[in-house]
């Protein structure tokens, strides 16, 4: 299998996780055509980003995360104030697919064993913490075989539930909600985490890793497209925070079974890929210990879901949104001190302009101020 193919499912396994599940709810209150655009637009502005942390690994010698990068290039304050935006991302995305790990368990295994959300939520942490623990990476092939049953899934829930899609149940806009999708679209499409691996298993193929990366972040967006399409259709105003729970009312059979299979597996490797990237950036970038940086990348999500953390479409929005735009943010203006010197010749040279970057940046800022004032009120 060529490491070509496997660059480009890595970066979908990291981009399909408990993001694609959250999108159907705020569609249905938001309308399909701020789908399309909310999904188009997005997916190329995080294909950019993804291509600037890409230059940023290629330009240096050392491994970094972006507090490091920012460290090297800028200044240590500035790496200080972007440690906390990535571990803040780091935790909201954790604490996401605790909370959705859990319901999708809670939904195969409950009419079998009983239990609670929570003991299902609890025993998925134990599961992805010893992984990470025993510091068990994942085999670059698992994320070909995972979009294979992506794939399969969505075809049986497209071919069984056929039938009862309802051209009703697409509304086209919903102006009250026009933003709302913003801040889970934005997250959805992020496969940041998985970049340095891409740069790393196209090593002495450099040349093709911005090919890898954009077949990886734009069949992402395709799949995650005709999901929601797909679950829209079927269960209309019954669209529930999670997807799979609304979409069990309507297709109660082995389908869902299928669904809910690769959800949950969708969730486990996203949840290892991104608290394995939140260890590496306290031991890359701050030389804390293994076992100190794997307490502090999975227990801290946990604690905010055992103190009650637990509205899934809120923690997506929020690290969408906010920590999501202002590492955009960060990324943009330190690729500039990247080419200014850069350590080593990079594969990559993007064409960031001065007036793209104040365009994007403004447009992060917007989406922060909109999320925060949406807490707030």
């Amino acid at each position: 299998m060529s490491n070509y193919l496997l660059a480009i499912t890595t970066l979908i396994g990291a981009i399909i996780g408990v993001g694609l599940f959250a999108i159907p709810f705020v569609i249905n209150q938001a309308g399909i055509i701020p789908l399309f655009v909310y999904m188009s637009g997005l997916a190329v502005i995080q294909y950019f980003l993804h291509l600037l942390f890409a230059e940023a690994v290629l330009s240096t010698k050392d491994k970094h995360r972006l507090p490091g990068f920012v460290g090297k290039y800028i200044n240590e304050k500035s790496k200080k104030f972007t440690f906390l935006v990535d571990v803040i991302s780091s935790y909201g995305a954790i604490l996401a697919y605790i909370i959705a790990g859990g319901l999708f368990l809670y939904q195969l295994l409950n009419p079998y064993l009983g239990g609670s959300i929570f003991l299902y939520s609890t025993g998925l942490f134990a599961l992805v913490s010893l992984i990470t623990f025993f510091d068990i990476k994942l085999i670059a092939g698992t994320e070909l075989v995972l979009t294979a049953l992506l794939v399969v899934a969505m075809g049986l829930i497209a071919w069984r539930g056929f039938g009862q899609i309802e051209p009703g149940n697409y509304d086209l806009i919903n102006w009250k909600n026009i933003f709302l999708p913003y801040g889970p679209i934005f997250f959805a499409v992020g496969g940041g985490a998985a970049i340095p691996e891409v740069c790393r298993l196209l090593a002495y193929e450099k040349h093709k890793i911005k090919s890898a990366i954009a077949w990886g972040t734009f069949l992402a967006a395709g799949l995650m497209l005709f999901f929601v399409l797909i679950i829209l259709g079927i269960t209309g105003a019954r669209t529930s925070p999670d997807a799979l729970a609304g979409l069990a009312l309507a297709l109660n059979d082995g389908v869902i079974t299928l669904a809910l299979i690769f959800g949950l597996l969708a969730v486990i490797t996203s949840h290892i890929v991104t608290a394995q990237a939140a260890e590496e950036i306290f031991e890359w970038d701050f030389k804390l210990s293994n076992k100190l940086a794997w307490f502090l990348a999975g227990f801290i999500p946990y604690f905010l879901f055992l103190i009650g953390w637990i509205n899934l479409t809120g923690v997506i929005s929020f690290t969408g949104a906010v920590t999501g735009g202002l590492s955009g943010l960060i990324l943009i203006w330190l690729v500039f001190k990247v080419k200014a010197k850069p350590e080593q010749v990079s594969a990559i040279n993007n064409k960031l302009t001065k007036p793209w970057a104040y365009f994007l940046s403004g447009l992060f800022i917007l989406g922060v101020i909109y999320e925060v004032w949406a807490i707030i009120n």
